[in-house]
């Protein structure tokens, strides 16, 4: 049975099997239609689900901007993940998900029997699939890092920021084991910062700005225009990211003493705010790799675990 972990975020859905494969894409999608049916492009994949048929992927432009992590769309990812590491027949997998919905048993067991529930047909790029999710265990977003960098939490108390597409996941870790009380989610990933991107900017230069505008300022460092960044967008932007980072650990602090113990933070988000975090908490500890960290860890957990 091949073990494979997944991280299916509001952003991106990484996945990595334990025989070395890894695969990452958007997590996004297009419903196919009659009068909209189109070939996969990119780093996308035409499925077929029961018998609606989507893009997903990168092509894909219906974002999940929700708090629920059990829908259509983070379930048709998974199974795309699964098909790219090239699973076939039953797997045993690890999936993250926010911390709000790991701590209660009853959502917990919803989203794990949803994804073990097979559906009736799966197609990608015109091949029928067989994978069935036969041993599913659900872990919460912030944890893979402890797995991954056991150094920085053996005989330690030790705080985990964990920085995402729709959410902040924190914890405290005490000599490597969680405590419960401590574990929260908050709206704070990378979709927050795109809200404070959009008001500023459609306030600075007075015209809308669609969501895929919204990335590309964050991609590009700035608004560009007629092919040049404009340098008052950076400073604007850098402005942003120290407003979200102090937000952030604000309200971490009217919680938490977090300024007694170490810090790590962790998720793809804080590749963008690394700099101004470190300005307003010099003792964070950023990881390597950290985009791959949740996920890399919650396959060291399936070894263990689906032995």
């Amino acid at each position: 049975m091949k073990i494979i972990a997944v991280d299916a975020g509001k952003h991106a859905t990484k996945a990595v099997a334990a025989s070395g494969e890894k695969t990452l894409f958007r997590t996004k999608s297009t419903h196919l239609t009659t009068s909209l049916d189109i070939e996969a492009a990119g780093n996308s994949h035409k499925v077929i689900y029961e018998e609606d048929t989507f893009i997903i992927g990168d092509q894909g432009e219906y974002v999940d901007y929700s708090l629920e992590k059990n829908t259509l769309l983070h379930k048709m990812a998974i199974y795309t993940a699964a098909y790219r590491l090239g699973c076939k027949g039953d797997i045993a997998a690890v999936i993250g998900c926010p911390t709000n919905i790991y701590l209660s048993k009853d959502n917990r067991k919803e989203f794990q029997d949803n994804i073990k529930q097979t559906p009736k047909k799966f197609v990608v790029d015109g091949k029928l699939q067989n994978i069935k999710f036969s041993r599913v265990l659900i872990m919460p977003e912030s944890s893979g890092v402890v797995y991954t960098n056991k150094e920085l939490f053996i005989g330690k108390r030790v705080g985990v920021i964990d920085l995402g597409g729709r959410n902040m996941n924190f914890g405290i870790y005490d000599n490597l084991m969680p405590q419960p009380s401590s574990m929260m989610t908050t709206n704070q990933g990378s979709m927050h910062i795109e809200a404070m991107v959009k008001r500023k900017f459609e306030a600075m230069y007075k015209r809308g700005l669609s969501p895929r505008d919204i990335e590309d300022i964050i991609e590009n460092g700035g608004m560009k225009y007629q092919g040049k960044v404009a340098p008052e967008s950076q400073k604007a932007l850098s402005e942003i990211y120290m407003s979200y980072a102090d937000e952030v650990v604000s309200n971490l602090k009217k919680e938490f003493p977090i300024d007694l113990m170490d810090i790590v933070v962790t998720g793809g988000t804080s590749l963008l705010v690394e700099n101004a975090i470190k300005q307003i908490m010099p003792h964070a500890q950023m990881v390597n790799d950290t985009q791959w960290t949740n996920v890399k860890g919650f396959l060291e957990i399936g070894k263990v675990k689906f032995k």
